[in-house]
């Protein structure tokens, strides 16, 4: 089995869990704009919930990238047995460390919520505080899934890691349908914190079964975890300076008029819709893999499994932004035009998706050249780039918001990634060597040249189609049947122009179709 093959193969039950888990997320994204609009309240949740995610993914995040590879070292010198110790160790660690940010972050949410949210009047303000503190015990139970997260993708057990979102959304959902009339934003804010416990509560048995057994370990001496959390501080900042992008966006929207954050922050939602679904599975499936190809000294293959992880995230993410950015206004309408989410919200919104869509291609390669990165044991170089992409971001986002509004902090973003992504790659030739570069050149110029035309598919299947339907007639049930119809047509459009144009991971996914058409 072939690179691209397994890849492929151990990414589909991934993908499954992750469509779920992103169709609930809209259903609860939709839910929060059908009840809550886009104001006062919206944009206090978004910037509290940006304020208390800039920890949690830092903690979560930092701690799921290293342990991975960590796994993979303890394996190769002391055996599977001993993987039970350090995972424990690294749990009580990191559960430490995630109750003393969870203080530490409601100490200093004055100066967060300053950072994230400084151009709110004081209402919003002082809303935003409140439910930034409320949210900050989140940052404990992060820390749990990251290493539980991090245990079973490094036993292979991708199933229950892409289902987590199901837990979270089903919490959220709960909440929206049954109590958020009773107990409003700040209920909200509590049912996010519950979200990720019921995401610990979900994976424990899963670890269960995977072969970990629980128990008490706090040993700093250990040399593997301390490598480990040595490792996870530069991708700590890292991480921080990521997030910090969307924060910088949130800080210059606050300046601008009520409803801004939350147009940014439902067009970004939509924009990262096929990451989540997609790329997350590629890079979780490739994450293994890579850290035991250079954990074991195998460039060669290492950098096959780069190569068709890159190749893999090029061929979705390419068609998705040109989608994204034909069919913006028809998406944002049905995801969440109803009751106080007006027209002109769904018009803003979609204006700011046109925008973020270009960053798409570049978002999902961060991802996977970060992984690269940390399998080689260097976490330094992702945060010098990352450092450099909030300067650019800022940059960009102080002259384009002047032309384009709300609009031009979207395409700084996009601008700003981009560039860090391209950077990123200049680097990784020169550490790896060979580098298949012009693999990765072809399939962009197939990949592009089929979305192209997948484009205009995609625009007259939908708005021709639409057209024909009398206006007053024209609800939510029939633009989304027309909009499924634009995206199937376009789908197929881009299939078969990308089987004619010899794209390897189409052909190969075509003989699987058959292989198994044959078998049944």
């Amino acid at each position: 089995m072939n690179r691209v093959d397994k890849l492929t193969r151990s990414a589909t039950a991934l993908i499954v869990f992750a469509l779920i888990g992103k169709v609930m997320g809209f259903a609860r994204e939709s839910l929060i704009a059908s009840y809550f609009g886009a104001g006062v309240e919206t944009d206090a949740f978004n910037a509290a919930l940006r304020s208390t995610n800039l920890l949690t993914a830092v903690v979560s995040n930092a701690i799921a990238n290293t342990f991975i590879p960590m796994l993979s070292k303890v394996k190769k010198e002391e055996g599977e047995e001993s993987i039970k110790y350090h995972t424990n160790n690294m749990l009580f660690l990191s559960i430490i460390i995630g109750l003393i940010m969870a203080v530490l972050g409601v100490l200093i949410s004055p100066i967060i919520v300053n950072i994230v949210g400084g151009g709110f009047n004081d209402e919003t303000y002082n809303l935003t505080l409140q439910l930034t503190k409320l949210g900050m015990p989140v940052i404990i139970f992060a820390a749990i899934v990251g290493v539980m997260t991090g245990f079973l993708q490094s036993k292979g057990h991708f199933g229950a890691t892409g289902a987590i979102p199901i837990p979270l959304n089903l919490v959220y959902i709960i909440y929206l349908l049954f109590l958020s009339r009773r107990f409003g934003i700040y209920g909200l804010t509590i049912a996010s914190v519950l979200g990720i416990v019921a995401q610990a509560i979900f994976l424990y048995p899963e670890t269960k079964k995977a072969g970990h057994k629980y128990f008490p370990v706090i040993d700093i001496k250990d040399k593997y975890v301390r490598h480990a959390l040595e490792l996870s501080i530069p991708v700590l900042l890292s991480v921080a300076i990521n997030d910090v992008n969307i924060v910088v966006n949130t800080r210059f929207a606050s300046s601008l008029a009520t409803g801004t954050v939350s147009w940014l922050n439902n067009a970004n939602k939509l924009n990262i819709l096929v990451l989540g679904i997609f790329v997350s599975a590629i890079t979780a499936v490739a994450f293994p893999i890579l850290s035991k190809n250079f954990s074991e000294g195998d460039m060669v293959s290492g950098r096959k499994s780069m190569a068709a992880g890159t190749r893999l995230i090029l061929l979705i993410t390419i068609p998705a932004m040109v989608g994204l950015i034909v069919l913006a206004q028809p998406i944002v309408e049905i995801a969440f035009m109803r009751n106080k989410f007006t027209q002109f919200d769904a018009d803003m919104t979609a204006q700011a998706l046109v925008f973020y869509a270009p960053a798409l291609s570049a978002l999902s390669l961060n991802i996977l050249l970060n992984r690269v990165y940390y399998s080689l044991q260097d976490t330094k170089t992702p945060l010098i780039i990352s450092g450099v992409s909030v300067l650019l971001n800022v940059v960009f986002n102080y002259f384009l918001v002047r032309i384009f509004g709300h609009r031009g902090l979207a395409l700084g973003l996009s601008i700003a990634t981009n560039l860090s992504v391209l950077t990123s790659f200049i680097i990784l030739r020169r550490k790896l060597g060979h580098f298949y570069g012009f693999s990765y050149l072809r399939a962009i110029i197939k990949n592009m040249f089929a979305a192209i035309i997948m484009g205009f598919i995609a625009y007259y299947s939908y708005f021709g189609l639409i057209s024909l339907v009398p206006s007053m007639e024209v609800g939510t049930m029939r633009k989304l049947i027309v909009l499924l119809f634009a995206v199937f047509n376009s789908v197929l459009t881009y299939g078969v122009i990308s089987y004619i144009l010899g794209v390897g991971e189409v052909k190969m996914l075509v003989d699987m179709i058959k292989g198994k058409l044959k078998k049944n």
